[in-house]
């Protein structure tokens, strides 16, 4: 329930500037130039500003923003809305690659007559179908998707999104869709680790698989059985921190479990593999090598220095982005599906 204003309970729903006036005792227009922060201009007295700051706070007043577009904009400018859409429990840096290129992106194509804003919105892994006006029309003009799961892709192949939409690291059909070489990821990680002379390797991932760490998962697999004719060790984690990497391992190595070579599918949980590793008394990568996905800005800081197999996170986003304003312009020969392979960066982790 509201709280009342000086004895009078604020009303339930939509609440108007008309309300706000009438609520105040003062017109419509000093409500909306105090709303708009322009009460100096007006000359307003500060206490009349007070009133209605205190008003629209206690009624619950939320401004139209689609409305102040309309009276901000001329009538001759276009705005395109445009968003990034990622799960709550995804890592970022993929998304803050997509987020820098499409903002320079925005930057080279503004003019005086077309505007883009541009959103990072969320949504809970595996309920993308439940997030919000995803299906309307007049919600987005573009988005670029990435970290879904499967049942989120699940839904996306079965819906038309009434957009512009290029989806990341996924193969969707009937969907525009940049992803890295299938199976590249995990079986050059097995190779670098068996190059290293590795015959125990395990990989370490999250539980909730999306669908290029299924695929890297399952190359990582068939590698290292076409190898050493057996299956890697298998260490799950609760997610991806780095504290749950690390007691993934630690449960591992409290069990009896052994173990050469890791090969963990992202940058963090292999931050909690050395922490794991290290407080074990073994060495890295004397004891133990490690390979990691993704050459997060700390790789190369890592002790001793992080091999990884650099997620394609920047050649993607290098495809995605103008992708998706060749869409946006309505151009008819656009790719449905655009590979990309990541570099290998080998460091001191692996060399042994």
């Amino acid at each position: 329930m509201s709280e009342p204003v000086h004895g009078k309970p604020a009303k339930q729903g939509v609440v108007t500037i008309y309300e706000i006036a009438e609520h105040v005792g003062v017109s419509p227009a000093a409500v909306s130039s105090v709303l708009a922060n322009r009460h100096v201009e007006r000359r307003l007295a500060p206490r009349t500003v007070e009133k209605i700051r205190a008003a629209a706070l206690a009624l619950g007043y939320v401004p139209n923003m689609a409305g102040r577009r309309l009276r901000a904009h001329k009538a001759a400018t276009r705005q395109f809305d445009l968003a990034i859409l990622t799960s709550f429990e995804a890592p970022l840096p993929l998304v803050g690659a997509t987020l820098r290129a499409l903002q320079r992106a925005v930057d080279a194509e503004s003019t005086e007559d077309t505007r883009y804003a541009v959103s990072i919105e969320m949504f809970h892994a595996g309920r993308l179908r439940e997030k919000p006006g995803l299906l309307d029309a007049n919600r987005y003009h573009g988005i670029i998707l990435t970290n879904t799961l499967p049942a989120d892709d699940q839904f996306l192949a079965g819906a038309t999104l009434p957009y512009a939409v290029v989806v990341l690291g996924r193969r969707i059909p009937r969907h525009h869709c940049v992803l890295e070489t299938p199976d590249f990821v995990g079986r050059r990680s097995a190779e670098v680790l068996l190059e290293a002379r590795c015959t125990q390797p395990a990989i370490l991932y999250g539980r909730m698989l999306t669908q290029a760490t299924e695929d890297r998962v399952g190359a990582f697999g068939r590698t290292v059985r076409e190898r050493l004719g057996r299956d890697p060790a298998m260490l799950a984690s609760e997610g991806l921190l780095p504290s749950q990497g690390e007691s993934a391992l630690e449960t591992f190595f409290a069990g009896g479990g052994r173990c050469d070579g890791i090969f963990a599918v992202t940058d963090g949980l292999a931050v909690g593999a050395y922490r794991a590793i290290q407080s074990s008394g073994r060495r890295i990568p004397e004891d133990v090598a490690v390979v990691g996905i993704g050459d997060y800005e700390i790789a190369e800081f890592f002790t001793p220095p992080l091999s990884t197999v650099a997620g394609a996170n920047d050649a993607m986003v290098a495809e995605a982005v103008p992708l998706l304003f060749r869409l946006l312009r309505g151009e008819k020969d656009a790719p449905g599906e655009v590979r990309v392979t990541p570099p290998v960066l080998l460091r001191e982790s692996t060399r042994r």
